[in-house]
């Protein structure tokens, strides 16, 4: 019965020890499973897509990651589930006010401004939109916020014109329709609503600011420049741009001034750093890849996407953008050779300074050698009085002592054998004054 019993708990460590090495086994062999949720945008829109593309890349270079992407209303939305950590991921706009926790992977692209207008509104810049009706995009999103701030700079704010906010499909669709003026839409080129508007034929893309009779440059046009510089004094996070020639297809007939900012990829600050190292990498590995699904990832670029960012950079990211920095021995070589060239040198000094002390100080011990070697023989001699070869003596030995603290005379074995030179001296002296007193007795 108690071999039963052992057999049976054997039998459950052995089961028990298989889970474990199981478990063990898939830990060693899948070492860096992921699940990452994915923070996008309004389905239809840039970010959408851009979430779509960059989860389809991760996904295939990193097949053990799971990978969801949940649509959302935008930047605000989004910098929400990275501070609440229901996203690990998102897209934003680098302007969206957020907590401390969210940090920046990469800038992907330029979102700027569109102000498209229905044909029949007869609105030729921003100014025109006085008394008429403008759709915004969400209410909340980063779009409408920075399309109203841009509004209350160049002085267009409600009642002067009534402000609607609408999904993006829904605002399309009542553009459109003519069932509303104009809308204002911060995204990236070749958005799909955008285009599908400007190509029905009853919306036009619109400069901000009113075109001038001057030739424009291919650089855009320079009072939309003028306005938008003015722009960025009171909104820093802005940045000037360009919609190119015929950037939808047969719109716009010339290049036009914009506004905008970069659209970030972000992420929480407890994302791993080798978890945010590897989607930085696999993202600028795969640019062709991603720029064949996106024309918005064409902005990817290594030397400027780490830049003028709001939220700090991840360090798993700074690892990435810093791989090919020189590490400390090659950065501060040549001080380092410098410096050991100049401690060879103070070596050198120190070592020969030191060798010329110690041969002055021989120097020194070697007079008092032979003053001692001249008042024995003097001794033996008998040609001089005793008490002037005892004054002699201690006149000598005082002056040793007194080099001696002031360190021109080093307690070494030298100083040890004129010590006993200086003793052996002085016991001759007593012994020759013992034998003139016996003379004279």
């Amino acid at each position: 019965m108690e071999n039963e019993s052992i057999r049976k708990w054997l039998i459950y460590f052995g089961l028990a020890g298989a889970i474990l090495v199981g478990y063990m086994g898939q830990r060693w062999l899948n070492p860096n499973e992921q699940t990452l949720t994915i923070a996008t945008g309004q389905r239809g829109g840039v970010y959408y897509q851009l979430g779509q593309a960059i989860a389809a890349e991760l996904q295939a270079a990193h097949p053990h990651w799971q990978i969801n992407l949940v649509e959302t209303r935008g930047s605000f939305d989004n910098a929400g589930r990275l501070q609440k950590q229901t996203a690990q991921i998102a897209l934003l706009q680098n302007d969206t006010p957020t907590g401390s926790a969210v940090r920046s992977l990469t800038a992907i692209h330029p979102e700027m401004l569109h102000l498209l207008c229905h044909q029949k509104a007869n609105i030729g810049s921003i100014h025109d939109l006085a008394g008429k009706t403008v759709v915004l995009g969400p209410k909340g999103s980063g779009s409408d916020k920075f399309a109203r701030e841009f509004l209350q700079f160049a002085g267009l704010e409600e009642p002067k014109l009534a402000l609607r906010n609408l999904p993006l499909d829904e605002a399309i669709t009542q553009l459109m329709a003519g069932e509303v003026d104009a809308m204002l839409l911060l995204t990236g080129l070749r958005n799909d609503a955008c285009s599908r508007a400007l190509q029905s034929g009853q919306v036009r893309l619109t400069p901000l600011a009113p075109l001038t009779a001057e030739p424009v440059e291919t650089t855009g046009d320079a009072m939309a420049h003028i306005l938008t510089q003015g722009f960025r004094v009171h909104y820093p996070h802005a940045s000037a741009h360009t919609i190119p020639l015929l950037a939808y297809r047969d719109q716009p007939t010339r290049p036009i001034g914009s506004i905008g900012v970069k659209a970030v990829l972000a992420c929480h600050r407890d994302l791993p750093d080798d978890v945010a190292e590897t989607i930085v990498r696999t993202i600028y590995d795969h640019r062709a890849e991603l720029s064949q699904k996106h024309s918005a990832f064409i902005h990817l670029n290594e030397s400027t996407s780490s830049q003028a960012l709001q939220f700090p950079l991840h360090p798993g990211a700074n690892q990435f953008f810093h791989r090919d920095d020189p590490g400390f021995l090659v950065k501060y070589a040549e001080a380092m050779g410098f410096i050991l060239s100049a401690c060879i040198l103070l070596f050198g000094l120190a070592s020969g300074l030191r060798k010329w002390l110690l041969q002055k100080r021989k120097d020194r011990i070697d007079k008092y050698y032979q003053a001692i070697e001249s008042i024995i023989g003097r001794l033996r001699e008998g040609e001089e009085a005793l008490e002037d070869l005892e004054e002699e003596l201690i006149t000598l030995r005082k002056d040793a002592l007194s080099e001696l603290v002031r360190e021109k005379l080093a307690a070494d074995e030298s100083f040890v054998i004129y010590q006993n030179m200086a003793n052996g001296c002085q016991q001759l002296l007593a012994q020759k004054k013992q034998e003139k007193r016996a003379e004279q007795g």
